[in-house]
């Protein structure tokens, strides 16, 4: 990889708790964006100056973005939903983390894997609700369904093992579903009426909030990922024998 070239990868996880395995290397200091993605990710990050840091990035509602130092280099693995409270709380996973560096994305993925499998996983109510949630590109309705201490039920776990309230979860659906729609180059006003938006102007406004971008310079750069700008990362996907997140 040229010095002077952005470079982000990603590949699919090989284990069913894994969303992907990511790294990218950043030539320049700049802003990258952060979409909300509702997955919780250990990340690996070592600096120009050759410093290693490992922290657990935590879901978040709205897209944001962070400044990336010119020889800044990362790996991280993102948990699918309803997996990541096993990377909470864990120092010595951390430390463990920061051991391996940024040139070991497989053995990461391994530690993290072993993490989940010595842990409880989500329970039914929050893999029927992610299951639900994404089989209805964010559309579930979250009332009229369903008891009163059902829903209070779900609010919590959902807090707990998701790290997010059920409606922002599900907002955050709606937008990958909108994201997903974008790529193919159907017409906007046909993706906000496919998709409940009020209207066109409703799906920009928050495909803005959610992933950072709006849908005309989302389908310019094509993938957005973590820590990938607009001006400068170039995207490379790498195959891998389980399905994609």
């Amino acid at each position: 990889m040229s010095a002077t070239e952005d470079r982000y990868r990603e590949r699919p996880g090989r284990h069913p708790a894994v969303a992907a395995v990511w790294s990218s290397a950043a030539a320049a200091t700049g802003a990258a964006v952060v979409a909300a993605d509702g997955c919780f990710d250990l990340i690996v990050r070592t600096t120009n100056q050759g410093s290693i840091a490992a922290f657990v990035y935590t879901p978040v509602a709205l897209a944001h973005h962070v400044t990336v130092e010119a020889g800044d280099r990362h790996v991280g693995v993102r948990l699918r939903p309803g997996f990541g409270p096993v990377l909470v709380g864990r120092p010595a996973l951390v430390r463990a983390a920061e051991g391996l560096g940024v040139d070991r994305a497989d053995e990461l993925e391994a530690l993290v894997v072993n993490a989940v499998e010595e842990h409880a996983r989500p329970p039914n109510i929050v893999a029927d609700f992610v299951e639900e949630a994404r089989a209805s590109a964010g559309a579930l309705r979250l009332t009229g369904h369903s008891s009163a201490s059902r829903e209070r039920e779900l609010q919590r776990a959902c807090r707990k093992w998701l790290g997010l309230s059920p409606k922002a979860f599900l907002r955050i659906e709606r937008g990958s579903a909108a994201r997903d729609a974008i790529r193919t180059g159907a017409a906007l006003a046909t993706i906000a009426a496919d998709l409940g938006y009020a209207d066109q102007a409703h799906l920009t406004r928050e495909v803005r909030e959610l992933l950072g971008v709006t849908p005309r310079e989302l389908r310019r750069v094509g993938n957005l990922q973590d820590l990938a700008t607009l001006s400068g990362y170039s995207i490379e996907n790498e195959p891998s024998p389980m399905e994609s997140a």
